[in-house]
């Protein structure tokens, strides 16, 4: 058992001011619980003294900055993780300063700790022939076929995230015309994403075939013991998918395929139609129109690049074999 002190404090962290104050999701809740947990472990071994006696005074800014450092070089995480793990920390002492201003002078000082500049990745999409080519890998003849068929059909046609999609009950579609689906995003905002009519229609029977009402609460996709289809589990079966595409088409061999390409691929073919950049950050669920331009700086890298390749005739090159005359005009037009 921690100190009362220390206790009291992670305790009601989650119990009110996640849950009460800032009604966060279970799934910000869960991400916080595991680094404030992390964080204790190595307190306690930082001050090597066991976590009974860990005071919140402990956790000092030189010991998060230990932690941060550990994350990288022992566990091996990202940039990015490590970030995450900061603004759970960030959270975390934000309440602490809100509850017991005499602590404001720690508080202030693990507050001061930056979050570190990541590498931004190059934005990887598909083209609409390696979408269509992957989708066709699917036996859409078996129940686990058309299962398979219509999640990646989903995360394509509405760009969601993939774990927006396998929350998604019957209840949450509209599947009459004009059919769409209410998608619940990031800090609990709710987007509404139409439909193609044959992506409803499959919808439709695909509820149908599992026995579920249009206005059950249960999640539409289940694995084998018929249980929420996890993250990793749709992980594992877009790489059996690409291992099958890539055979006859090699591009699809690249590692850097995710179930989030998908939703790249639905912002860039949006783009590329033509579709206002404002109209994609409504689909996506973007809070700030500056996460979708970055779909907008990959259109032009891309435009670029082909540019470049075709080259243009007309492009303007110095004779070198033309020596300089005395006489500056005469030379200027001698080029």
């Amino acid at each position: 058992m921690i100190t009362t002190n220390l206790a009291n404090f992670v305790t009601d962290f989650f119990i009110n001011y996640l849950s009460n104050v800032r009604n966060s999701s279970p799934h910000t809740a869960i991400a916080y619980r595991d680094t404030i947990k992390l964080l204790l472990q190595h307190a306690a071994k930082f001050h090597q003294r066991s976590l009974e006696r860990l005071q919140i005074e402990d956790l000092s800014a030189s010991a998060i900055l230990e932690f941060l450092s550990q994350l990288e070089s022992e566990r091996g995480n990202s940039i990015r993780t490590r970030n995450a793990r900061l603004a759970a920390i960030h959270s975390f002492f934000r309440y602490v300063l809100s509850r017991e201003p005499v602590l404001a002078s720690l508080c202030h000082c693990v507050l001061a700790i930056p979050f570190k500049k990541a590498p931004k990745p190059t934005l990887g999409y598909l083209s609409g022939e390696e979408t269509k080519h992957l989708l066709d890998q699917i036996d859409r003849s078996t129940l686990h076929g058309e299962r398979d068929y219509l999640i990646f059909a989903l995360l394509y046609d509405t760009g969601a995230r993939v774990q927006e999609l396998l929350e998604l009950k019957p209840i949450h579609f509209h599947l009459k015309s004009p059919a769409f689906v209410r998608i619940m995003g990031k800090g609990r905002k709710e987007r509404l994403c139409p439909l193609l009519p044959q992506t409803a229609r499959l919808v439709a029977q695909y509820i149908t075939t599992q026995k579920q009402t249009p206005y059950d609460e249960s999640p539409i996709f289940k694995n084998r013991i018929s249980q929420q289809l996890s993250r990793h589990g749709v992980r594992y079966l877009l790489k059996k998918y690409l291992n099958m595409a890539s055979v006859a088409m090699p591009s699809l061999a690249r590692q850097s395929i995710s179930p989030h390409t998908l939703r790249h691929a639905k912002a860039m073919h949006l783009l590329q139609s033509g579709v206002p950049l404002i109209t994609i950050k409504d689909i996506l669920g973007h809070a700030d129109i500056k996460s979708t331009e970055v779909y907008m700086q990959a259109d032009m890298q891309m435009k670029r690049k082909a540019l470049q390749q075709v080259g243009t005739p007309s492009r303007w090159r110095p004779d070198r074999t033309l020596k300089m005359s005395p006489d500056l005009i005469t030379w200027l037009e001698s080029l």
